[in-house]
């Protein structure tokens, strides 16, 4: 029987919250690490950074980074290089030139960190092409492992959806409200919304931000481990999600914004929630207008026309909630993706 490979994951404080772990890691790798995991691919392990010793890294095939940028990462693929270790650096955000809304700050140094882990690394990954395209200007070679949706770890099914009465409507966001030009336009929106709807509640999982005690009937969630967060707003019956995100009308952090991937529509959509999502090019990409999903300009009257149609018709609601469950199915599931990480892990697919 040949030998399942062992891969740990070094663990580092979260960028953008100095009291949690990493959730990017979590919500990038837990879906296909579990994946992988479950269906006999590797064996993986998590360790934090300032944890990790020579002597654990030798019980490992590979070493994988996520966004790491502290002087502890180099040191720990140092050690893992001169082990003879597989070594991936992945990023899925354009961490090297953060915008200004986000509440993460990398100093120079951190910022070199970063630059070194990523050449010395023995492969580089991203999570969708716009960041190959833009990493491959600091090492030729970088491989794109898409994100995607554990199915049957996290099964949810039309006969189980349902809406909550009174009604809920879903938000969630880290580090930072992703919106320069729109931003004090759309939280207008959202309390004029709420303001003609006294029946509505909104459920908020996520960083705290400045306007939200202006919100009437914001619900403030918290956090949730990855797997957790996902079971719980499965289960909410939320009528539908909106996902703000910077477009064209914000020219300084439009390419950071193209460097996302659209993680929530693969979430929203795999557990039968239908969205509402700016059009920027990450959703423009994903998302089917008027069938998956509804895209919209960020203006006042576009996000309000949207929320507006959405809340009263519940036909245009199943129908994107059965739509885009089918297409997240289809196009955002795990087999391609764990098929290539293995590749890179076992050198049989060399970057």
């Amino acid at each position: 029987m040949p030998k399942i490979p062992r891969l740990l994951v070094v663990q580092r404080i979260s960028l953008s919250h100095d009291r949690l772990m990493s959730r990017s890691i979590a919500a990038r790798f837990g879906p296909l690490l579990g994946y992988m995991a479950a269906n006999g691919m590797l064996e993986w392990e998590d360790i934090v950074e300032s944890d990790v010793t020579v002597g654990q890294l030798r019980r490992f095939d590979a070493v994988l980074f996520n966004k790491h940028s502290s002087n502890r990462a180099t040191d720990v693929m140092r050690m893992a290089n001169d082990l003879g270790l597989r070594t991936i650096y992945d990023m899925d955000d354009w961490i090297i030139d953060l915008p200004m809304y986000s509440v993460t700050d990398l100093n120079d140094d951190l910022l070199a960190n970063i630059t070194w882990l990523i050449r010395q690394a023995s492969i580089a990954t991203v999570s969708n092409e716009t960041l190959r395209n833009k990493l491959r200007k600091i090492r030729p070679s970088v491989v794109v492992i898409p994100n995607g949706f554990d199915h049957h770890a996290l099964p949810s099914a039309p006969s189980t959806w349902h809406e909550t009465n009174p009604p809920k409507i879903l938000f969630s966001n880290t580090d930072g409200i992703k919106l320069v030009q729109f931003r004090k336009e759309f939280f207008k929106v959202v309390v004029e919304f709420l303001e003609r709807h006294p029946e509505v509640t909104f459920e908020f999982w996520g960083d705290a931000f400045p306007e939200m005690s202006r919100i009437p009937r914001l619900v403030s969630k918290g956090f949730l481990e990855n797997a957790a967060y996902k079971a719980a707003i499965r289960d909410a019956g939320y009528l539908f999600s909106i996902v703000p995100l910077g477009g064209r009308e914000d020219p300084g952090t439009l390419f950071f914004n193209s460097c996302k991937s659209c993680i929530k529509y693969i979430d929203y959509g795999s557990l039968g929630i239908p969205g509402i999502y700016s059009r920027s090019p990450v959703y423009e990409e994903a998302v089917s207008h008027g069938d998956t999903g509804l895209l919209v300009n960020n203006t006042a009257e576009e996000w309000a026309s949207a929320m507006e149609a959405l809340y009263q018709d519940r036909q245009l609601r199943d129908s994107m909630r059965l739509k885009a469950y089918v297409d997240t199915h289809e196009r955002f599931g795990l087999a391609g993706p764990a098929k290539t990480f293995l590749g890179l892990v076992t050198n049989e697919n060399p970057a």
